[in-house]
């Protein structure tokens, strides 16, 4: 792969599944999908990885042309089993998606620490786990 995002599989953890090409591959388990603009920063993926990873729950990286977080973590919460997703914008935006509910669940700026960003990961994975989340919701 020649993406940058091929680097990730490496320092994501041991629970990211790197870049996927197809999210219905059954020989992947179910996970949180992660759509990542191809220029997101590097940091930003690997931070919201390690925070759902730290709740036990495996990511996998969909590439996505869309420069919005929004509309990314959108496509990567239809593709997901899990029906949650995460989509990092360009700008390092990040959004938490859940099929099933219209508005953005959680969201960060872009320019966000990497604790919070770690806790949104988190939060990610808390949703599959059906646990309270630790972030403040979106709008709030």
């Amino acid at each position: 792969m020649t993406s940058r995002l091929s680097g990730i599989h490496a320092s994501g953890g041991p629970g990211c599944h790197g870049r996927i090409d197809r999210a219905d591959d059954p020989a992947l388990p179910p996970a949180v999908l992660v759509a990542v603009h191809d220029d997101a920063p590097d940091a930003v993926v690997r931070e919201v990885c390690a925070g759902a990873e730290e709740q036990g729950i495996p990511t996998a990286l969909l590439g996505s042309s869309s420069v919005a977080a929004e509309q990314a973590g959108r496509f990567a919460a239809s593709e997901s089993r899990l029906e949650v997703g995460v989509g990092v914008g360009v700008d390092g935006a990040v959004v938490v998606r859940h099929a099933l509910v219209p508005d953005a669940v959680l969201a960060l700026a872009g320019g966000s620490s990497p604790a919070a960003l770690r806790v949104l990961g988190g939060d990610a994975a808390r949703i599959v786990a059906g646990l309270p989340l630790r972030s403040i919701a979106a709008g709030d």
